[in-house]
């Protein structure tokens, strides 16, 4: 335990008894942290996941991919599950292969994805009679079709009716007709989940007795649907789910696998409701890897459909990146009390007043703590810190220790501006929040960064409500006048900086040392043993956060675990600011003294320099100073000028590499002449890791935090104890190990510490493009021959690395296509890889097409294609009829000497005489 005798003075205050955490309960490490990305275009989303990684994130959270209602909605009012959005026929974000290849491009970067799920409702409920014949909502049954609508009475087969006075509803228990359970939430149509109606939902073969009745739109048959089912020839996986507290008694289930080499031998089942939204979930990890989900309006379904149902249906499906099979991670939106939502919707590990229910991996959002720091954001100084900590949803079991709540400050529902009727404000800094980022990004826990890009146009209400716009580094309202400044746009770091700097010392248990006033420090700690450590706890790390928009800092005096003569650095710059500290009184470094005592001055959110917004400071123990390089750059990938627009504009220059192999070469330096505890281990991984890169046929580090990385083996000299004056990491890497395109690098250079204590970190993480091959794209239209005078050419890229496709049309012998791209012949993007362009003015005869294929880099690949033209030479008009009105039109070419009429030989000789006009003649007379 902790000292008590200074730290439970007056520090800790009533309303914050028993946070502290008993050496016994270790806090767990790890959680990286979740960027919730809404309001960006799939492909838009893709080009900027080099900023999202260079930003520090580990996680992302996405909106509902899903067919809305309406093709501009933000997803909430759900319509068809299955359906993603295909060419020239999007959602809001746009096609499914434009989110499998966004998903696929995270993983790329090492994120988890999680995704917004709808279980609770679909969207508007409607009785129009053309509804209902049209088939209603795709996989699910509206009952019988009722003339002429269907009323609240009526049998609404997998929805919940209502009563003689109207729909029950569940958003205002004040309200007529409310049922939290059965009532629709603002309108939206709410599914019976204890409904029992078997039916094939999504029909393939057409007169089954069992499919779903069809519409005249909806629930047809199609034999494309067998990709939305499992396949029952494959082993099955009995889920035996012990149940809980709250639904006891032992549930039995066999799922099967969805068939991944081979889609279309999905075989489709009868099931109910419930049964499609299960299979619907293991669709979403089994075809797009999806890692977790957000389970939108919790409270509105009843309890034994997460505990029975839910949590049996995402059971050990997921494919963790080690190959083992995890339950993937989610968590709930439930707007209640903590102890409500604790009780009812929390079921995960480390719950330790919860012993025997842990078998799922469910936790659920903080809201009670982001509604306490919101409120302390918009106080404008006048908050109580003690309101925060004391509000958390980790409180509930017995410690705030990180083991239960997803932290945030704002979301597209609670946002820092904004109502959802109309596109909100740019927020403004003071509205951002900065200091309350600080306190939430280091303390345990999950923790989360909202950023609503501003990417999709909607010209009605659900608007999202606004976050953080400088989540990814890029601010794009500079002056601070509430409006988006696309050619003003400019870097800014505030809070991806506390992002890379939470990732490399965030660690250990959370304790608060003072909260009076409106100022908040704490330590995060590590429960140790030795000498040095007599409270049996190490410190890793110091935050000082305030509210206060007064002039200056606070000065206090606390009591930390770091032994004395430790010296703390200021890691996120503030202290070194003239605008947060114009008078240098904020130290950069501070030394601890006899007993673990620091005095930490806290910069408030104005200083004589004017309002910065910045009233944080955080200190650590030196990092390592590292310079990572990469060799045998080819040239660079630029930066997104400052014309593009903010939502699109992407910072990160990115190298590539051409060449067979490459290094990474690392440098390191001594941070602190004073401090000698160095670097003395650096690991390096692309993207999710657990891939041999260093070719000793094995991955080096196989479990905890790091699991998945490697070693350096080509070089390994760390600078502690070796006398030099820097130290050397390198190794050579065989670029066909790694996929083509865009790679992500993360390297960790560690501190020296004493055995036992928390690994503290230098995190450099760099970009990479390899372009070892040309790209490529076929086409994937192909025809023989064609009977008219133009073709629509599709092109197919065969690689992720295809961004851009030109189709040129009979280019000269000897002529490399390559040189004659424009605009002109650049095809249309149609989907993530699918590019289009027609050709017309064909003659009969052979034609080739060259379909050039050009990547970031600007590399580009041919691939050419011959095909026939079989056109009626004498329909000079291409009517397909041959008559005097053809024969006219060719005496008036051949007059005018119109190339057109050059017909002998074959293509013409440039020489305008009788042969031209027999050859027509002879065509003319053969007819078509």
């Amino acid at each position: 335990m902790h000292d008590t005798t200074p730290r439970r003075a007056a520090a800790l205050v009533a309303a914050l008894a028993g946070l502290a955490a008993p050496a016994a309960v270790a806090a767990p490490e790890g959680h990286p942290v979740i960027l919730q990305w809404f309001e960006q275009r799939w492909l838009d989303m893709e080009h900027k996941i080099p900023d999202y990684f260079l930003s520090g994130y580990g996680a992302l959270w996405l909106p509902s991919p899903f067919r809305a209602s309406d093709a501009t909605s933000p997803g909430y009012d759900i319509f068809n599950r299955f359906d993603l959005g295909g060419p020239g026929n999007s959602t809001a974000y746009g096609t499914e292969e434009q989110f499998r290849a966004v998903v696929d491009e995270f993983h790329r970067a090492g994120g988890l994805v999680y995704l917004e799920t709808i279980l609770n409702h679909n969207s508007g409920r409607s009785g129009d009679l053309g509804f209902q014949q049209a088939g209603g909502w795709p996989g699910f049954w509206m009952g019988p079709i009722d003339s002429p609508f269907k009323g609240p009475t009526n049998n609404w087969g997998d929805f919940h009716n209502g009563i003689a006075s109207g729909y029950y509803q569940s958003e205002d228990p004040g309200g007529p007709r409310y049922d939290l359970h059965r009532g629709d939430l603002v309108a939206l149509v709410d599914i019976a989940q204890e409904s029992n109606n078997q039916y094939i939902r999504q029909p393939v073969v057409a007169g089954n007795p069992q499919n779903i009745p069809a519409g005249s739109v909806y629930n047809q048959p199609d034999a494309n649907n067998a990709r939305f089912y499992p396949d029952r020839d494959l082993p099955g996986q009995m889920v035996s789910n012990p149940g809980t507290f709250r639904t006891p008694g032992v549930i039995n289930l066999t799922f099967y696998p969805f068939n991944e080499p081979n889609p279309m031998a999905g075989d489709a089942v009868a099931e109910n409701a419930t049964g499609m939204l299960m299979r619907w979930l293991q669709w979403m990890v089994f075809e797009f890897k999806i890692d977790g989900f957000r389970l939108d309006a919790a409270k509105h379904t009843p309890p034994w459909f997460w505990d029975q149902y839910f949590d049996s249906a995402v059971y050990q499906i997921r494919k963790a990146p080690d190959g083992t099979m995890t339950t993937p991670y989610s968590f709930v939106e439930a707007v209640d009390g903590n102890s409500t939502i604790f009780n009812n919707y929390v079921r995960k590990p480390n719950n330790s007043n919860r012993a025997g229910d842990t078998w799922g991996n469910r936790d659920a959002l903080d809201l009670s703590g982001a509604g306490a720091l919101r409120n302390l954001v918009n106080a404008g100084g006048f908050g109580f810190w003690g309101d925060v900590i004391g509000a958390h949803l980790d409180n509930v079991d017995n410690y705030n220790d990180g083991t239960v709540g997803v932290n945030h400050v704002t979301s597209h529902d609670n946002g820092s501006t904004g109502n959802g009727s109309s596109m909100p404000s740019v927020p403004t800094k003071r509205q951002q929040g900065f200091f309350a980022h600080a306190y939430l990004l280091f303390r345990p826990g999950p923790a989360i960064v909202y950023h609503n890009a501003r990417g999709i146009s909607r010209s009605f209400g659900f608007f999202p409500r606004e976050g953080s716009p400088l989540a990814l580094g890029l601010d794009p309202d500079p002056d601070g006048n509430g409006a988006i400044e696309s050619g003003s746009a400019t870097p800014n770091a505030t809070l991806t900086n506390l992002v890379h700097t939470a990732n490399e010392v965030a660690r250990g248990q959370f304790f608060p040392l003072s909260t009076g006033g409106d100022v908040l420090v704490y330590e995060r700690s590590t429960p140790t043993t030795g000498q040095n450590y007599p409270n049996g706890y190490s410190a890793n790390v110091l935050i000082g956060a305030s509210d206060s928009y007064g002039q200056g800092f606070a000065t206090v005096n606390v009591t930390t675990t770091f032994p004395q003569g430790t010296r703390l650095h200021e890691m996120t710059g503030n202290a070194a600011d003239p605008i947060v500290d114009p008078t240098s009184a904020i130290s950069e470094v501070l030394t601890v003294g006899s007993g673990g005592q620091v005095s930490i001055r806290v910069p408030h959110n104005t200083s004589s320099a004017g309002e910065h917004n910045r009233g944080f400071v955080v200190y650590a123990p030196a990092l390592p100073t590292v310079d990572v390089q990469l060799t045998n750059i080819a040239g660079t990938i630029p930066a997104d000028p400052a014309s593009i627009p903010p939502a699109r504009r992407r910072l990160a220059e990115v190298p590539y590499i051409q060449s067979d192999t490459f290094s990474i070469n690392v440098t390191t330096t001594q941070t602190d002449p004073s401090d000698a505890n160095t670097d003395d281990a650096a690991l390096f991984r692309f993207g999710q890791g657990f891939v041999d890169l260093n070719g000793n046929a094995t991955v080096d580090v196989t479990s905890g935090e790091f699991a998945g990385w490697e070693q350096f083996l080509t070089l390994n000299q760390p600078l502690f104890g070796s006398g030099n004056a820097n130290g050397h990491y390198a190794q050579t890497i065989d670029a066909s190990n790694l996929p083509e395109g865009y790679n992500y690098l993360s390297v960790a250079t560690f501190r020296h510490r004493p055995a036992g204590n928390a690994p503290l970190f230098d995190e450099a993480r760099k970009v990479v493009y390899i372009d070892r091959l040309d790209p490529e794209a076929e086409w994937s239209n192909q025809v023989g021959s064609v009977g008219t005078n133009s073709i629509l050419i599709q092109a197919t890229g065969t690689d992720k690395t295809v961004e851009t496709v030109y189709v040129l049309l009979d280019v000269p012998s000897g002529t490399d296509p390559r040189t004659l791209v424009n605009a002109s012949n650049l095809a249309s993007r149609r989907d993530r890889s699918l590019f289009e362009r027609t050709l017309t003015g064909l003659t009969h005869g052979y034609h080739t097409v060259s379909i050039v294929a050009g990547e970031d880099s600007g590399r580009l690949g041919v691939t050419e294609y011959t095909f026939f033209a079989d056109i009626c030479v004498g329909d000079t008009n291409a009517d397909g009829v041959l008559n005097s009105s053809d024969f006219l039109e060719y005496l008036n070419q051949w007059s005018s000497h119109d190339p057109e009429a050059d017909l002998n030989p074959p293509g013409g000789d440039g020489v305008w005489d009788s042969s031209d006009f027999l050859v027509y003649l002879n065509f003319y007379a053969l007819g078509c």
